[in-house]
């Protein structure tokens, strides 16, 4: 997931069931935004970032095999929960891999982060960062510089 921070890691042909009844469910709407907000907050809670996991799970970035990152439980890298949401949209149907684009910044002002910028329609786009959820960048907006430092309740 490492070169994933520069480059768009290929969607799998195949998925956990368990994923896929996740975006069944939350597409059977058919409205793109509420689509990635139900993916965006389940992620959110079941998987998260921390400040330590970055280091203590370092290598966790070398892994590209899907079924292997979804079982895995706690900490994610911003990279790999990106992955886990662009997967869930494009095989939603309701967004081509092309809608979507990964977008780099940096927490700390030294460590590279990715959030993704996706487009719901010709004019309108949405920012997404679940690794800094739970540092208290919402839905819509996603965290740089400092962000992940300020002093907010954890989720």
């Amino acid at each position: 997931m490492i070169l994933s921070l520069f480059k768009k890691q290929s969607i799998p042909n195949e998925i956990p069931m368990e994923l896929m009844d996740k975006i069944i469910e939350f597409s059977v709407c058919g409205n793109k935004d509420e689509f990635l907000r139900k993916s965006f907050f389940y992620i959110v809670k079941k998987w998260g970032g921390s400040r330590i996991g970055f280091f203590t799970r370092f290598f966790d970035v070398f892994n590209n095999n899907f079924n292997k990152i979804f079982k895995k439980t706690g900490y994610l890298h911003c990279t790999t929960m990106n992955y886990i949401l662009r997967v869930m949209a494009v095989k939603s149907g309701l967004f081509r891999d092309t809608d979507i684009e990964l977008k780099l910044t940096n927490t700390w002002f030294v460590i590279p982060h990715q959030y993704l910028k996706v487009k719901l329609n010709e004019n309108s786009f949405v920012c997404l960062d679940p690794w800094n959820y739970q540092f208290g960048i919402d839905y819509g907006d996603y965290g740089s510089g400092f962000d992940s430092l300020k002093i907010k309740p954890v989720r």
